[in-house]
């Protein structure tokens, strides 16, 4: 008998993999369907379909900071070490994050968010995004920083909406970002507290950022393992896991997961149109992920979360 082609053999595959999606998602979803207390984690691709740019897809912001400011890797203008050092540059892009933000729809992953959280079945919403869309949607709450605080959204590397006083007795901390100071940090100027006037900065999170605090209570760690103890579905959408923050924080899941023996309690799924988006977070947990139910979605999160 004749052997397959090689041609053959590569259909053969295609079809192997295409038939392991559909089955992928149809677990998916029967799990999905009985599951009562969601948890789900964000990144930038679940607001990509609002225009919004990604960090580290080609012509994201990565890689178009690096154009525009000369630098070795564009991830240095959101790093606190570069700020230090070129305050103006970074600035400069934080007021187009804004301005982009604020032009912006919530998508229909944000929309299904909402649904989620109007059904009770939406244990939290931890974001990695500062876009705010979320903010746009009736009946989406927000977490304040209170470890009390029952507001369900997270904005776990803070809002581009928002601005902080970086004079920490200042009674006015955080406030709405106007057109004027957003216009501002776009030119690269700097911009005063209108209560204590000293210097206020974007809310976005940094790497290694000295003013953490100000962004987001570490508090929030605590409140993130407490949610993994009560989720029976974790989803983990719009996410690359070519960052090292959104590893650290699968890492965690998979961690806390474990040493509170509920490997069989909860599954999670990996929501990305992108494969590589699975390997990476595979590869980069390693031996946290043994005996841990994890499914991989192959699919956008409009559709996905549409559907929940």
């Amino acid at each position: 008998m004749a052997s397959p082609s090689g041609r053959t053999l590569r259909k053969r595959k295609s079809l192997d993999k295409d038939q392991r999606r559909l089955d992928d998602l149809a677990e998916f979803f029967q799990i999905a369907a009985e599951a009562k207390s969601v948890l789900v984690f964000s990144g930038s691709g679940m607001s990509a379909s609002a225009g919004l740019s990604t960090f580290t897809s080609p012509g994201g912001l990565y890689e178009r900071a690096k154009k525009r400011f000369k630098v070795k890797d564009g991830i240095m203008l959101f790093c606190d070490s570069f700020y230090r050092k070129r305050g103006k540059d970074v600035r400069k892009v934080m007021g187009e994050i804004f301005f982009e933000a604020t032009s912006s729809c919530p998508t229909l992953a944000h929309e299904a968010l909402g649904r989620l959280e109007a059904s009770g079945r939406l244990l939290r919403h931890y974001t990695m995004n500062v876009d705010g869309l979320h903010r746009l949607v009736d009946g989406m709450t927000t977490w304040s920083g209170r470890r009390d605080c029952p507001g369900k959204t997270v904005e776990l590397h803070g809002c581009c909406r928002e601005i902080v006083c970086t004079n920490e007795s200042c009674p006015k901390q955080a406030s709405d970002m106007t057109v004027e100071q957003g216009k501002a940090f776009r030119r690269g100027l700097d911009v005063l507290c209108e209560g204590c006037k000293g210097a206020v900065r974007p809310k976005i999170m940094l790497y290694d950022d000295s003013q953490s605090e100000l962004i987001t209570p570490d508090v929030v760690m605590e409140v993130m393992d407490a949610d993994i103890l009560e989720a029976d579905l974790i989803l983990w959408v719009g996410i690359s896991f070519q960052q090292s923050a959104s590893l650290e924080y699968f890492r965690n899941v998979s961690r806390v997961i474990k040493e509170c023996g509920r490997e069989g309690d909860v599954a999670q799924a990996i929501v990305n149109p992108c494969e590589e988006s699975h390997f990476n977070a595979i590869s980069g947990a390693g031996a946290l992920l043994d005996d841990l139910k994890i499914i991989q979605v192959v699919s956008n999160a409009n559709s996905v979360l549409a559907d929940l």
